[in-house]
């Protein structure tokens, strides 16, 4: 939660003195200073301060704001906080755990119905991922920012797949590891990777991952939070995020403290093999302006699965090894720089998935399928504050390689074994410079200008194991450029009441050649200029409760795939963009000052015209296609009860219709539901804590999923359903701000169920395919703060 929660008034009367916006113009400079001048400006006591404080340098702090939120953003990427005494005196305290990494402004997350420490009444509420840090009440959109702050080390070894699994707003397919695709309400093209542009952007920190590759699936150690936008973000994200962002923000560098940590977490599995995740982290400052920040991790996830005719056991073992090294310099009192490296490797054993016609958890295949990941990444950071307008440029590298092996002896013939393997070679170059300003009481803006370069090298190969290799099927090497304006404005129509208007006018070129031999441009380029508008109203019915209306474009560039003729032999073929275009409506807040009711509740129509799709051919191979238009509606819902002051009953669902309108004359569509995509989820927690005389505390959360019933693809193999199934999940966790240990079981009644129906293209059509839920687990993690 906020490190504000704890300035609470009395009275609304009282609250009301201090809730009014001035106008602040306070100097960077040493944080002692800084809280007189707030202290002068602003007409309120402000106490308690340490000798420390002069040691601190802090930012400039200029425009209109609360004297809260001006607190905070002097107090960000301390170790001290402002509590309110009476409606005008605060006093500095320290913190008794580690800071918010330094953002724009402090946010309030939504927890997930993990283990967490009992929330504070909410006081402050940003949403950065906006890249103008709006208030929650007055950004007109579906947000959440979700605190990793209370999760176990197992459960932030476990990664964003695994995370996001108990958000029912957001869905995925289950390859395994670092080959997942992921959906958020509902935009989901389908269930097989291809060349297709992801549906959704995926950010860490300012820098964008992934293009058209799938969810790498970072670790999530010595991470803040992840912040959710929902429905389309063309406006401020360009091409992809059709169906929203997700946004990791690590922690940075801290200049004043050293300070290190260690999770590890243990956990066995029922019929398969151990599992075990260790990472260790170090903050070491430098100078006064300037640290350091380094993150190492190491995993495995033990296999549960067995080959009957290989004769093998767990065979979907996973492993994860990876780290993070980041460096902060505040090279001028309003100026700071950041350089991130990060990387991350993932081998795969095996395939995960199951032939539902055997007995227990075994496939037979004969060979193996391992799948192999690398991302590597490099992003450099400039921010910085003239006079009250905020500067922003960042600039991000991406190298990222999978190699992806499935069993095709279905293609060989009699008494031979053949494998295909793919190779793709990704490289993404992304850089944005924007500039913002706030007004609480005028116009707030942001623009910028954007540059984007993505290349995407991928390599097919059909391999005899006796020896016999044909030349490679496919070389294809897809380069994109995309360039962009963009701007977005707010204004106050009225007390509680703004507008938002913006747009983005965007220029792609694909250009594509391949090699079957000898290099051949594929001709012609294609070309494309977009404007995408977004419009939204917010209109804020109490200081606690508000509503909203929004209006959204999105798409997708388009690109090449690879077909077979009636002979077997490869050709290029191209796909054409898609859009999309959504109205929602909705309102957030809490309901019931006395006992709150926390509640965000959110209803869309999204159009989706000439849809890019993934599918696989009878033979196996994939292709792309656009397969027509479709519309969806959706309602979703969170919301948070205190029953009593240590119980809270925490639940959320995603209510979804998708329907195709009209199929192209080359896909044979059969189901009218988007694939991969349930009609219902669901998830309900209940959460108890309870503080213990030693500062520390118990909490005690019992959870219960539900994944309703959806189609694997649109095509032939319609007919292959997968999900409606209930699984739940028991944690105890003991903690305090130094140390945790947890104790999780996850699965408690071992149910088999089945997360996707797709292990194999080769096979598909030949085998019941089935992805099992992990058997019932249980595991020990434990955290250590230095």
């Amino acid at each position: 939660m906020t490190a504000l929660a704890p300035l609470m008034l009395p009275a609304a009367s009282a609250a009301a003195q201090t809730q009014n916006e001035i106008a602040f113009d306070i100097p960077a400079g040493r944080l002692g200073a800084a809280l007189s001048t707030l202290s002068k400006q602003a007409n309120v006591t402000v106490v308690g301060q340490s000798r420390d404080l002069s040691k601190i340098r802090t930012p400039a702090v200029r425009g209109r704001y609360t004297s809260v939120h001006a607190l905070h953003l002097l107090l960000r990427n301390t170790s001290y906080f402002a509590r309110r005494i009476n409606p005008r005196t605060f006093r500095i305290e320290k913190r008794l755990a580690p800071p918010r990494p330094d953002s724009p402004a402090q946010r309030k997350r939504t927890p997930l119905p993990l283990a967490s420490p009992r929330p504070a009444p909410p006081e402050l509420i940003i949403v950065s991922a906006t890249k103008r840090n709006l208030r929650l009440q007055d950004y007109p959109g579906a947000a959440q920012s979700i605190s990793l702050n209370g999760l176990t080390a197992g459960q932030l070894g476990d990664g964003l797949d695994q995370l996001l699994s108990k958000i029912p707003v957001t869905s995925g397919t289950a390859l395994g590891t670092g080959r997942n695709k992921l959906f958020i309400r509902g935009i989901a093209d389908s269930s097989f990777n291809g060349p297709t542009q992801s549906t959704i952007g995926i950010y860490l920190g300012e820098q964008r991952l992934i293009y058209s590759a799938s969810n790498p699936d970072l670790r999530l150690y010595d991470m803040d939070s992840i912040e959710l936008l929902e429905g389309p973000q063309g406006t401020l994200y360009g091409a992809g995020a059709i169906g929203g962002v997700i946004r990791m923000t690590p922690n940075v560098p801290r200049f004043d403290e050293t300070a290190a940590a260690i999770w590890t977490s243990g956990m066995i599995t029922g019929g398969g093999s151990p599992s075990y995740d260790v990472a260790a982290m170090a903050n070491l400052p430098l100078t006064e302006s300037e640290a350091v920040r380094g993150l190492i991790y190491k995993g495995q996830s033990g296999g549960y699965i067995d080959d009957r005719l290989r004769n093998l056991q767990d065979i979907n073992r996973t492993r994860v090894d990876g780290g993070r090294l980041a460096f902060r310099s505040e090279f001028s009192p309003d100026w700071t720089l950041d350089i991130t490296g990060f990387g991350q490797m993932t081998e795969a054993r095996d395939g995960q998935y199951v032939d539902a016609k055997l007995s227990g958890l075994t496939q037979e295949t004969p060979v193996g399928q391992r799948f192999d990941s690398e991302i590597l990444g490099l992003n450099l950071v400039v921010n910085g504050v003239v006079g009250d307008v905020r500067i922003l440029s960042t600039t991000g590298l991406i190298d990222h390689q999978l190699q992806t092996r499935f069993d095709a002896t279905v293609l060989a013939g009699p008494g031979s074994n053949q494998l295909y393997d793919e190779t793709r070679k990704i490289k993404l170059f992304d850089h944005e410079t924007r500039v913002s300003r706030e007004n609480g009481s005028g116009l707030s803006w942001l623009v910028g200008a954007s540059a984007l370069v993505h290349e995407d090298d991928i390599e097919q190969q059909l391999v005899n194991l006796d020896g016999q290799n044909p030349p490679p099927l496919v070389n294809i090497v897809y380069k994109v450029h995309e360039y962009a304006l963009f701007g977005e404005a707010s204004y106050p129509l009225q007390p509680g009441f703004s507008a938002t208007l913006g747009g983005r006018l965007t220029y792609t070129n694909g250009e594509a050649s391949r090699t079957f031999g000898a290099s051949i441009p594929v001709e012609p380029d294609t070309d494309s200029l977009r404007f995408l508008p977004v419009a939204g109203l917010s209109l804020r019915l109490s200081d606690e409760v508000s509503t909203y209306l929004r209006y959204q474009h999105g798409f997708r560039s388009g690109g090449i795939t690879v077909e077979r003729t009636d002979q077997g032999d490869p050709q290029i073929a191209r796909f054409n963009a898609d859009r999309v275009r959504s109205i929602e409506a909705g309102m957030k807040g809490n309901l019931n000052s006395d006992r709150p009711i926390e509640l965000k509740l959110a209803g869309f129509y999204l159009k989706w015209k000439d849809i890019q799709a993934d599918l696989i051919e009878p033979s196996g191979f994939a292709i792309t296609r656009n397969i027509g238009d479709a519309e969806i509606f959706g309602l979703t819902m969170q919301s948070a009860t205190a029953l009593t002051p240590e119980l809270q009953l925490r639940n959320s669902f995603f209510l979804n219709h998708s329907k195709i309108m009209r199929s192209t004359p080359n896909v044979a569509a059969i189901s009218s539901m988007l694939p991969n995509i349930a009609p219902f989820g669901a998830r309900l927690a209940l959460q108890y804590t309870h503080p213990l005389a030693n500062g520390s505390h118990l909490v005690g959360t019992a959870g219960l999923d539900y994944s309703g019933r959806s189609v694997l693809d649109i095509g032939p193999t319609e007919q292959v359903r997968q999900g409606n199934f209930a699984s739940a999940d028991l944690s105890l966790v003991w903690q305090n701000p130094s140390w945790q240990v947890g104790l999780e079981a996850n699965n408690i009644t071992d149910t088999r169920g089945n997360r996707f129906s797709f292990g194999n293209p080769f096979t598909i059509r030949r085998e019941s395919q089935q992805v099992p839920l992990r058997p019932f687990s249980v595991r020990i993690s434990a955290k250590l703060e230095l």
